[in-house]
Order: C-alpha cells, then structure tokens, then sequence
C-alpha cells in the first residue's frame, strides 16, 4: 500500500511540479532547517530555565507562555516544509526506517513537552520540592537529548537505504 501511494504521489502535478524545478527542494530544505534551528532554540532556552541555569527571575509558566507557541508555530512549518520535501521525493524518506524512527521521536518529545509545561504550572513543581525539581530537570535533560537524536535521524535519513523492495 505504501508503495503505491508514493508511485502515485510522485506522478502528481504537485510532486512532478517540486521535482522539475531544481531550485525548491533546497529552498523547501533551507526553510525546514532554519525552523529546526528557531524550534531548538526555543525549546533549550525552556529546557535551560528548567534546570535553574537561565532566567530564574522569570516566573517557568511567563517563559514557557513566550516560547510555547514559537515551538508550534516551528512545529507547523516543519510539518509543511517535511511533506513538501516528501511530495518531491516520496521514496527517498518513507522506504527508510530512520524517518519513522524521527517521527517517533517527534512525538515523543513533544509528549514530554507538553507534559512538562503542564507539570511545571502545577503547585506541586511551584512549590519547589525536591522530588518534583528532580523530576522537572529529568525532563528537561531527556528532552534536550531526545531533540538532538531528531536532529541525527532526520540527518541519517539521507544517508540510509531503503527497505527492500522499496521503490527507486
């Protein structure tokens, strides 16, 4: 089945479109890894601040209602950025067991963001205890590691081969 959906998406006007017109994959290309860049920036700057190294006079919950939706907005862009460079090479990224590893990995740091902007707010993690300090920089130090292993799978897409079988 997902092979014949990317036989046909590589034969619509839109993929033949991306695919025939050798400036847009890079320019698609630039566009996802600056938002990479904005999208980690912002999430160390939250991920610094939970483990006490930056802006402790700023209240967590004011910091994270600053960079929270600058990491959604990111996360839209690269959404749209990734699946107009899937468009343009259907079977150079879903034939490859390190994309589904990087979307896996997507959705668990962003499990894990979102938790911890949810428990960060609490008055448990307010109140300062060490249980939940602990708890809170656990958090942070997973998530800043599980962003960099997006990073190194999205990288090591390109440079993987395809299942067998997979379409050229």
């Amino acid at each position: 089945m997902l092979k014949a959906f990317t036989l046909w998406l590589r034969e619509t006007p839109f993929s033949l479109a991306i695919a025939t017109h050798d400036w847009v994959i890079p320019a698609v290309q630039s566009v996802h890894i600056v938002t990479i860049a904005v999208l980690i920036g912002s999430v160390l700057v939250i991920d610094l601040r939970l483990l006490g190294l930056i802006e402790r006079r700023q209240a967590v919950g004011a910091l994270m209602d600053h960079y929270l939706p600058v990491v959604a907005v990111s996360m839209v862009v690269l959404f749209v950025t990734g699946a107009v460079l899937i468009a343009g090479e259907p079977t150079r990224a879903l034939f490859r067991i390190t994309f589904y590893l990087k979307m896996a990995l997507i959705l668990a740091v962003l499990a894990l963001t979102w938790a911890l902007s949810r428990f960060a707010r609490t008055p448990v993690a307010l109140a300062g205890g060490a249980r939940a300090q602990a708890l809170v920089k656990s958090g942070a130090v997973l998530s800043m590691l599980l962003w960099v292993a997006v990073i190194f799978a999205g990288r090591w897409i390109g440079y993987t081969e395809g299942w067998p079988g997979a379409p050229q």
